[in-house]
């Protein structure tokens, strides 16, 4: 995606559309708030082609990125893992990014299972760089260790590298910061002031703003048109003129070229 495409609102760099029972009102909901587009990654094989059919349906605000989520490695045998691998490397010429993938130590707990999450975290790593992408990154319960497989390919392809919901450590973000890794910024700040501090840190040119819907946050799912909310806390926290929402859109764009 090239960084003069102009757009006429904030896009939500992480969530996953088709996981909500009416996509169009969540869609019109979102442009009413100034959301003009959405990265929908996914998740396993059904997740990713109806992410495909999303793209068909609504192509003016659907940014397919396709990838194969650590947790659903651990519970896929081998033909499932080739079968949904091989769709992802046949249609990885129609997607902009490659995601969600990554590490979860959560639900890998022996050293096999983590084993298993990083070869096929590398494998799509590898598609990433063969088709001059950047990926979106999972990293739950496994923050360093993802960090530091993003910037190993963020030095070795020159490609970007999103870490998602990554805003747990000042340590961390210090490096993040100091190596180029984009993180994005949920509606967790909404409600917790350490969440919000700990976002504040992040370098404003390598900030992005999502949602990760349906994410529930208080009771409620999260969807796309929550980002705005998410965007004015951000802006309210940064020092003035640091950060706005056409540069949260900006460095979305830098993110996908």
């Amino acid at each position: 995606m090239q960084n003069n495409t102009i757009y006429s609102g904030l896009i939500d760099a992480h969530c996953h559309l088709y996981s909500l029972p009416d996509v169009e009102d969540a869609i019109l909901c979102a442009r009413d708030a100034g959301v003009s587009k959405a990265i929908v990654v996914t998740e396993d094989m059904d997740s990713m082609e109806r992410t495909l059919r999303l793209r068909d349906e609504f192509p003016d605000f659907v940014l397919p990125g396709l990838g194969i989520h650590p947790v659903h490695v651990l519970t896929m045998d081998d033909s499932q893992w080739k079968s949904a691998f091989g769709f992802l490397k046949n249609h990885s010429s129609e997607i902009l990014c490659v995601g969600e993938i990554g590490l979860d130590y959560k639900y890998a707990k022996t050293a096999e299972e983590q084993e298993r999450q990083l070869y096929a975290l590398r494998e799509q790593m590898d598609l990433a760089a063969d088709n001059n992408l950047p990926i979106n990154l999972h990293s739950r319960r496994a923050l360093r260790q993802t960090m530091n497989e993003a910037i190993a390919f963020h030095k070795k392809t020159s490609l970007n590298a999103l870490l998602h919901w990554f805003a747990h450590s000042k340590k961390l973000l210090k490096t993040t910061n100091e190596s180029g890794i984009y993180v994005s910024v949920g509606p967790s700040i909404l409600f917790s002031e350490e969440s919000l501090e700990l976002a504040s840190s992040i370098n404003p040119d390598l900030i992005l703003v999502e949602t990760d819907t349906p994410v529930y946050y208080h009771g409620n799912p999260s969807s796309p048109a929550c980002v705005k909310k998410v965007a004015d806390k951000l802006i309210s926290r940064y020092p003035e003129n640091t950060l706005s929402k056409e540069k949260i859109t900006e460095n979305t764009l830098k993110y996908l070229k």
